[in-house]
Formats: C-alpha cells, structure tokens, sequence
C-alpha cells in the first residue's frame, strides 16, 4: 500500500514561493481585521446586525453585477497590473474604515467603493495568475502549504488585534492595516507575466452562467458564498456577543481554533492530490454542515473553542478538495480558464447576495441562530461540485 507523505516530490515554483510570502504578509493584516471588521460595523451601526449585513451584501451584490467589467479591465491593464493595483485599493478601504465612525454611512459607502476596485482589479487576475503558478499534480499539497503559512500568521493576529483593540482603538489597527497592504505589495512585483484574455462580452457572461450545462457546479458556488457570508459577517458578531464584548478573548479563541487546524491541513492536502475528490467532497460537505448547526448552540468560550475547532476540521475537509477541483477545472478550460474563473465569482456573489437578503428577513423573527441552520443547509449543496 502507497503511503501519504504530505512532503513527497512536492516542488515550489519560484512564483508560488513569491505567492506564500505575499499571503503570509496579507494574512497578518487579515487576521487582524477581518475577524474584527463585522464586530467594528456592528458597534458603529448601533448593535445592528442587519446593517452589518446590508455592508456586505451591498458589496458583494455590486462586485458580482460588475465582475465580467473586471475581467475587461484585465484584458486593458494585464494581468498581474491588475493585481498589483487591486491589492493597492485595499489602502483607501482601510482609511474609510478610519473614518467611519465620524459618519458611517458616508464612509461604510467609501470603503465598499474602494473594496468593489480591489476586487474587480483584483481578483480575475489573481484566480487565473494561481492556475499557471500550481501544478496539477500536486495542487491539493500546493493549497495546503499555502493555507498553513497563512494560519501559522494567522495564530498571532486575533491576540495582537484583541490586544490593540483592549489597550487602544479600531483606528490604530486601520493604521497597521494600512502598512502591512504596503508592504505586501513587495512580493507581487515579482510574479511572472501570464497571458489571459477575457473574451465574452457583459451579457454573454451571465447568459453563459444560466446555461443547463452550468447550473449543477454554478449551485454549488453559490452554496459555497451564501454559506461563506455567515461566517464572515455573523459568527464573529455572535461571539463577540457569548464573549460578552472582550476583544482579547474573542481573539484568543481564535488563535487556539487555528492551531488546532493546522496540522490536518497539510494531511487533507496529500489525500486530496491521492483521492477522488468529489468523493471527498461529499462527505466532508455533510460533516461541515453539522459543524454549522453545532455552532448555533455555543454559549461558553469552551463551546467556542470545540466547536469552532471541529468546524475548522470540518472546513478543512471540504474546502481543500473543492478549491483544487475549482482550480483543476480552471485548467481545464485552457484559454478560457479567465471566462471560467469569471463564471465561478458571478456564482459566489450571488449566493452571498441571496443568503444576505433571506437573513435579513429571518433573523428579525427567528433569532441569530437561524443563519448556522440556513449555512448548514447551503454547505450540504457543495457536493454539487
């Protein structure tokens, strides 16, 4: 019998090595802020999830509706340019974000202006750039390498931000934020040229992703963004509030959940690249889902600390599968892997759109708890892919 070795013939490219810099430096601010950003909006709109969520959606409905003008805006500045300067606009997004509390509504506006130019320059470029820097043979070791230099910074962030949120304030976190997108643009200046061309026209696009031979995976998307919205905008709200408000052990919490992710990470990226992966997907799919409806029932920080735990196991198990088949079906498409990759980001915004619209209407009624059951429910749906 074969043995897994998560090391065996595993090479990096010079661009992928850039590329594990890049975000080792990205997941520094990120894990400083990404986890603390919905519970900053959910202060300066007054304890209102709903506009926590109204922030996002607004955001993502914008960027999904204007994707296929970002892949054109490709085709104009180039590829990497476009990563370059769509990694520069998260620079301004954090300096709204500064402001924000002088006049939310003003600012939440202009931080999501200058998110919607960093993911419309951004994102296209970067999606088809990781296709050509990965192989394919060993993509699913790639993804997990790249997610544990990601984690091992990410271990530090939540306790540094939950410190500087105790001792301090939001904006000299902003600050922070501010400095390290500067310096993470260092390593992208590095990356290789790669050729893409964006063919389809704006309409073409959408009418692409409405065609029967696209619906099971473009479902299976759009489950994977309405799912992705919950975590990102209500379950850091939700502990904050089990917390009771303390920024330090909300951040702690988080750091024990990743370390406790790390190590199956690397072992889910070898079986991964060994294993079938829709099969991976499917029951990973189911377990993540009860991982969700877990969640709904945390009431300590110890519950926090197992369920998120398990959950992150949980996300782990599925995401690492279906991100490389995403990215093998990229390949697959050849020249068209930019149209793919567009195709896949309309799906993603939509689910996020969606989910946002039915949470605004149900939480009112039924509580927080009712968004863990309703991504239970759309995680079931990855296995579409």
């Amino acid at each position: 019998m074969q043995k897994f070795n998560i090391f065996s013939r595993l090479q990096f490219s010079p661009d992928f090595k850039l590329l594990c810099v890049y975000h080792t430096i990205v997941s520094l601010g990120d894990g400083m802020i990404g986890l603390f950003l919905p519970i900053f909006l959910f202060q300066s709109f007054g304890l209102s999830i709903i506009w926590v969520i109204v922030f996002f959606i607004v955001g993502y409905g914008l960027y999904g509706l204007l994707i296929p003008f970002g892949a054109m805006m490709m085709n104009k500045v180039g590829v990497k340019r476009g990563i370059i300067l769509g990694r520069a606009f998260v620079i301004p997004f954090f300096l709204g974000l500064y402001y924000l509390q002088s006049d939310p509504l003003l600012f939440a506006i202009l931080a999501n202006v200058a998110l919607l130019f960093y993911r419309l320059l951004y994102w296209i470029p970067y999606q088809t750039s990781f296709v050509e820097f990965t192989d394919g043979r060993y993509r699913g070791r790639q993804l997990a390498w790249l997610s544990v230099f990601k984690y091992l910074v990410g271990i530090g962030a939540p306790i540094l931000a939950g410190f500087i949120l105790m001792s301090y304030s939001f904006d000299v976190l902003y600050v922070m934020g501010m400095v390290i997108a500067v310096f993470a643009l260092i390593p992208l200046t590095g990356l290789t040229e790669v050729k893409a061309e964006f063919e389809y026209s704006y309409f073409q696009s959408f009418k692409e992703m409405l065609k029967k031979k696209n619906r099971r995976w473009g479902m299976a998307f759009a489950a994977d963004g309405a799912q992705s919205l919950v975590g990102v905008a209500v379950w850091p709200v939700f502990i904050f509030t089990v917390l009771e408000e303390q920024y330090l052990a909300v951040g702690a919490v988080t750091a024990l959940v990743i370390i406790a992710t790390i190590i199956l990470q690397l072992i889910m990226g070898t079986y991964t690249d060994k294993l079938r992966k829709r099969s991976l997907i499917r029951v990973s799919s189911l377990i993540y889902a009860v991982g969700w409806i877990l969640k709904a029932f945390v009431a300590t920080a110890f519950q926090i600390f197992l369920v998120g735990s398990f959950h992150s196991f949980a996300e782990v198990m599925v995401r690492t599968p279906f991100d490389t088949r995403f990215y093998s079906l990229s390949a697959d498409r050849g020249p068209y892997r930019d149209e793919y990759t567009v195709l896949h980001s309309i799906s993603i915004n939509t689910g996020r759109v969606v989910m946002g619209i039915i949470l605004i209407i149900l939480i009112s009624m039924l509580g927080l708890q009712v968004a863990f059951v309703l991504a239970a429910l759309a995680s079931i749906l990855l296995n579409l892919l």
